[in-house]
């Protein structure tokens, strides 16, 4: 293959993920696990949305599911979902590009793949062409798109810094009672 002068290229074999459970990889940052261990240890239903919406979602970070569906899925009620989804997107952890579909911060978490889009060809309409997915080139695409949240965008930027959790108190073990006195 020739190449222009002072190009180079790299041969990527395609994106797998035959060792995975699923088939499917996912690049989460490890801070952000952590995180959300601390942050949500006494919000579990926060806890299993995120995590549910993390295992659902598709390449790129989309997560096309209802609220009734993970609902259902995690048998909860409709409105634990919507307080949990409405928790996430203040954070700026997702967001919602249209009803029925979310968008997870490629920041945090991503899966990651090869993506149907269309592309347009010359002479044609468009055609489908699959494309690997990039993290910084969706973090890029993200914080100029004027539909996005500004809690989404300070989250996708980079040195951003996840909220402190709430520090709680510990409780007293009960102390014993003297049975002479």
């Amino acid at each position: 293959m020739e190449l222009p002068q002072g190009h180079s290229a790299y041969v990527q074999p395609p994106v797998t993920a035959g060792e995975f459970i699923g088939k499917y990889f996912a690049q989460d940052s490890l801070e952000f696990l952590r995180w959300a261990a601390r942050y949500f240890r006494d919000d579990n239903v926060t806890l299993c949305v995120l995590l549910y919406l993390m295992g659902s979602q598709e390449v790129g970070g989309h997560v096309e599911l209802k609220q009734v569906d993970i609902a259902e899925a995690l048998e909860m009620d409709p409105a634990q979902v919507s307080r949990a989804q409405t928790k996430l997107k203040r954070l700026g952890l997702a967001y919602s590009p249209k009803k029925g579909s979310i968008q997870l911060q490629p920041a945090a978490t991503l899966r990651g793949g090869l993506k149907a889009v269309d592309k347009p060809i010359r002479g044609a309409a468009k055609r489908q062409v699959k494309v690997h997915v990039d993290q910084l080139s969706l973090l890029n695409e993200l914080v100029v798109d004027e539909d996005v949240p500004e809690e989404f965008k300070k989250m996708a930027l980079p040195g951003a810094r996840l909220p402190e959790p709430r520090k709680t108190r510990r409780r007293k073990a009960p102390q014993k009672q003297n049975p002479e006195a």
